[in-house]
Formats: C-alpha cells, structure tokens, sequence
C-alpha cells in the first residue's frame, strides 16, 4: 500500500477531483497498501456533479454550455464519465479484475510469520550424536534456565562445555546424562543448533541459524520489507504518473513475480533480504497502480464502496495465508505456494485497460474515447454531442499545456518538498497538528504489525494471529464509517488509540500461560489499531492547508514505515526480556496517542484548510 513527501502521487495529474467537499466518506484502512492519500479524499470530495437537469435546455443559454458549467480539466473528465456511467457494470468488472491483487501482495506482507518463524532450539553437540537412551540429550548437556515468569526451559544459546568426547569415549550413554554433576562447569554459547521439527518443517531461521547473538538479523527480514514497501511506492507511483498506470502495473506484476519466486531459490542471506525487498517494492506498484485506476474510472457516488471494499481483499490475503502455511511447513515450498498464483496477475495485459483520465492528460484523447465508449456501451450510457466533446476535450489540452510548461524536474521537486516541510513546522498550530499526527501514523502502524508477528511471545498459534488479524479488519473498516459519521474525528481517534493501547496494556496482567486470554487481547488490540488507521487516513489530510497537503501525508506515510520497520525488533528482541515487554510498549505508545489526539481540533463539517492562516485561526 501514500503521496507528496515520497512523492507517491499516485494519482497524479490535473484531471483528479478537486477537494472541497467538507464530509469524508471513505475510509480506505489497514497498512493493506497505504492507499494514495489524495485519492482517498477524492473518494469523497468532488466538485463536479452533473445534475439530470443539467442536460436539458434551460432559458439561460449558458446552462448546456460546457465550458460555462466546466471549470477544470478534472471537472470536465466527471462529466464525461458522468455521461456514459460512472458507476455501472463496467467499474465493477475493472475493479474485480484488480482487486484480487490485494490477496496475492498481502501474501507476502505477513508470510514472514510463516517463512522466518523461530521453532524450538537449543545446542547442538556433535559429540553426543551417537548416543541412544531413553532421555532427552539436553540433560546434563544444556543448562536448565528459569525466566521471569518463573517458568524454567532448557537454554536456546549455551551448553555445558565438558570433555563430551572423552566422556563418550569413556562409555556414556544417554541414560547417564541426567545424572552427571553440573555445579562449577563452564557454560559455553553456541556455534551449531538442533531445531524442532514439530510445527515448522524448516524456516529461514534453521537455514541461517537467525537465533540468539544473530537474532537481530531476522528483525531484518521484515524491517527491509517495509523498506521496499516505501521505495515502490516512492519510486513506482512517480513512473505511473509518467508512464501510465497500466504500465507500471504491468511491469509491477512481472517484477513480483520473479523476485517472489527468486525467494524461493537463493541460498545467500542477504540475497534472500534483497528480492524480498524487491517482493514489497512492486506489490507496492501493483497496489496502488490498480487503486488509482479504480478511483480514476468511477465516479464519486461510488468510491467510498469501492474504496473500502479494495482493502478487504487485503483482508482475505491475511486470512488465507496461514491455511496455506499450515499445510505447507517447508519455507521455500510455502514461498512458491504464494509466489505462483501471482502469475493470474500477467492476464492483465488483456483485460486491464488504463485510465482514461490519464490518458486524456496525455493527451491521447482517441485512446481514451476508446475505453470511455466501451464504459458507455457497458453502462448503457453514451458520450456527450461532439460539439460538446470538443469543449470538454480543449478545456483538458488548455490545462494539459500549462501543466507541461511547468513540469518540475528532480531537484525542483526536491526543493519544493523541503520548502513544503519548512512550511508545515513554521507556525505553532500547524507545526502541532504534523508533529501529531507524524507521530500516531508512526504508532498506528509499529502496532498493526507489532500485534500481528507477537504470537510467539504470548504462546499463541501465529496461524491462528494472523487469521483472525485479516478476519477483523472488516468489521474494523466498517466500525470507522460508522463511528466517523457518528462521533467525529478528533474524540474517535482517541478512543480507538486508547482502547487498542489498554489491550496491549492488559497482557502484562496475564500469565503467559493463559494463551487465549492473551491471544484475544491482542486481536482486539489489533481491531481497534486498523481502526484507528482508517481514521487517521482521513483526519490527518483534513488538518493541513491544501498546499501542502501531499507533502504532510506523504510524510505521515514515511513515518507509518519507519514504525512498521521497527516492530520486529521491538517484537523479537525486547520480547527477549519479558513476555509482555512488547505489548507494553505497543499499549503505552497507542495511549500517548490516543490523548495527543485530543490536542487536535474537529475538523468533521468543517471546510478544509486553504492556507495557512486558516490554520492559524482556529483555537487549537
């Protein structure tokens, strides 16, 4: 799944809604892809809409003059598309064609759970591999720990460094190793481990022995993810704007395809982390490409349905992707098992047209016809007279020319982002709204990701977390329609931090040994965080002026990876520590939040900032 700071305009282009309208409807959640900031609001704010009467002729010649009702070439895109059905049979084929790409890139997003999980291990010494018995050759040979909680466990990262081949030498059996003497005998860390096979065939972490002084090397495998994540939709959503959207998915959809599969065969580590990283780049590319071709292409009466109905594919991918690893225990056979089916993806080039908007911005105004003629002849619409096509298609070129006179290159943009950032933290208000909401986008998401990879610290099954993690962000997309609508912005952002960081909180009070008290803590920690994420989408574009709107969620988003990115060392190293360790720092962060919101002001039926002074002007 993000716009201006990573450049991620995903949008892009003159012919996207303009934003004015005061009430926000859609609610595109979930880390599922951060779905372009913009276009989320365009899903609900647009000021072209074509009213039946306007068609008809009227005693004031202006009223079926085109280029009288038509302001801007965005304005003059919704009529067209107003004409021939801008939410018809048409936008649904489309977006069931593309929707299906949520399942596969969700695939991945969570399949580190799965691939790079920690099974049961301790020391390997070779020196007692020809011993038979009834016991079990940790005793006597790996130390008996007790933690925290009072619960003693064989040590995972020492041994007790005897003369072990003397002593087998000597006749030991394994029937004797319970009782050899272990005061004052020196403890030596491991260089070689036995792992259990009881639940996981192999994994990523058996393969490269990713445990105890090399345990923070496994954080990497999802923090780098996140990473790609970032630079896809950094790099991806700029060339979608250039070179089209269907394009970049296209090429989005190969590139996935290969560096997935390419997983499944590397054998160096960091080769391993480098396709991965590739992986999250162009699911990226894909995801938002097909977003925006779905936003593009329907009109506003339908892109709060779609908009969040996109995202619960994101959903199902979550809830599919442990019953395939539950039978597939091997992680190189599970990676292709997920990897392979994104192969459906390259049917795009078939049946995957692209954006007439854009290409109306491009200039390709046949192309464009051309698809808006099947839309027409699918929605049982038509286009409008020629005379008025003409208009409507002089008004997008005048626009279309001004834009191409003023094309920024690089170190313009550059430059404009940093002046755009300068511009957010220049006065106390506006600076205390980004900091803000800088700082929930970072929380929002350490905790989406945090809960969903801490089965292991709280003894839950991960199939088990991650299904249910996919399987309440449904009802968590439409919880934030309803309670957006019903209480606001500022009091409901609150709420959803608090009572996600009071679960948290909560499994600190519980003994780990009571697996599902905890286990369902954290799921509805997790559905009050996808939640909160819905809500936080919306209500951080609302509190910034029009101007540098892109550059304050694309900068949101920049912080929601840098928080994702750190949750698996928050998740595998601190819980190291203590059980509860994570939790307690997902709770304390989401509650700090939660009450930080409260320095927000409402922005629910209010207009939305031009200026800066607007800003300025308001109490909080």
């Amino acid at each position: 799944m993000k716009d201006s700071d990573e450049n991620i305009n995903a949008c892009g282009g003159s012919l996207t809604p303009n934003m004015t309208d005061d009430n926000v409807d859609v609610v595109a959640t979930g880390e599922a892809g951060e779905v372009d900031a913009k276009e989320e609001m365009d899903a609900k704010e647009t000021t072209f809409t074509m009213k039946p009467e306007d068609r008809s002729s009227g005693e004031n010649g202006d009223a079926n003059n085109p280029a009288k009702r038509v302001g801007s070439a965005s304005e003059a895109f919704e009529h067209i598309l107003f004409q021939v059905g801008s939410y018809g049979k048409w936008q649904w084929k489309i977006f069931f064609i593309v929707s299906f790409c949520g399942i596969f890139t969700a695939f991945h997003n969570l399949s580190a759970a799965f691939i790079a999980a920690t099974p049961e291990h301790w020391c390997h010494v070779a020196a007692l591999d020809t011993l038979d018995g009834s016991h079990d050759l940790r005793n006597g040979s790996v130390p008996w720990k007790v933690g925290w909680e009072g619960k003693g466990e064989f040590s995972s990262c020492t041994y007790y460094n005897r003369n072990w081949t003397g002593l087998v030498a000597g006749g030991l059996t394994g029937d004797d190793l319970p009782f050899l003497p272990t005061s004052d005998v020196p403890i030596q860390g491991c260089h070689d481990w036995v792992y259990d096979h009881a639940i996981y065939e192999t994994t990523a972490v058996e393969e490269w022995d990713l445990v105890c002084l090399n345990k923070y090397r496994m954080s990497f495998i999802q923090s780098t993810y996140m990473g790609g994540v970032l630079a896809g939709a950094l790099v991806l959503s700029e060339l979608a704007d250039k070179f089209g959207r269907r394009t970049i998915s296209l090429v989005s959809a190969v590139g996935f395809l290969v560096a997935s599969v390419s997983v499944a065969f590397v054998t160096p580590y960091p080769l391993f982390l480098i396709f991965r990283f590739f992986v999250a780049a162009f699911g990226s590319g894909i995801f938002l490409s097909n977003f925006v071709i779905i936003m593009e292409t329907v009109g506003s009466e339908g892109r709060t349905v779609m908009g969040m109905m996109y995202q619960c594919f994101f959903a199902v991918g979550f809830m599919l992707l442990p019953a395939i690893a539950y039978f597939v225990n091997d992680w190189r056979s599970l990676q292709l098992w997920i990897s392979i089916p994104s192969v459906l993806m390259l049917l795009y080039y078939w049946f995957l047209p692209e954006s007439p908007r854009w290409l109306m911005l491009q200039g390709r105004y046949e192309d464009a016809l051309k698809i808006l003629r099947q839309v027409a002849k699918t929605n049982g619409g038509s286009l409008p007279p020629k005379e008025e096509l003409d208009v409507l298609c002089d008004s997008v070129e005048e626009e279309r020319l001004q834009g191409v006179k003023t094309v920024e290159g690089v170190l313009q943009k550059v430059c404009n982002f940093f002046r755009s950032i300068i511009i957010l933290l220049s006065t106390p208000n506006l600076r205390r709204r980004c900091l803000i909401i800088f700082f929930a986008w970072f929380v929002v998401s350490m905790v989406y990701y945090g809960l969903t990879f801490s089965g292991g610290n709280i003894n839950a099954s991960p199939y088990l977390l991650v299904f249910l993690s996919g399987l309440v962000e449904i009802p968590s997309y439409i919880l934030s329609c309803w309670t957006l609508k019903k209480f606001g912005r500022r009091l409901n952002l609150c709420a959803l931090f608090i009572i996600c960081g009071i679960s948290c909180l909560l499994i600190l009070l519980v003994p780990k040994e009571m697996v599902w008290v905890n286990l369902s803590l954290a799921t509805v920690g997790k559905f009050f965080n996808s939640s909160a994420f819905g809500v936080a989408y919306i209500y951080s574009a609302e509190l910034v002026p029009t101007g540098v709107r892109n550059t304050a969620m694309g900068t949101s988003s920049m912080c929601a990876r840098i928080g994702s990115g750190l949750a698996p060392f928050i998740v595998d190293l601190l819980g190291d520590l203590h059980y509860a360790v994570p939790s307690t720092v997902f709770g304390l962060l989401s509650v700090v939040a939660g009450l930080l919101a409260l320095l927000l002001p409402e922005t629910g039926n209010t207009h939305l900032p031009e200026t800066v002074a607007d800003v300025e002007a308001l109490a909080r």
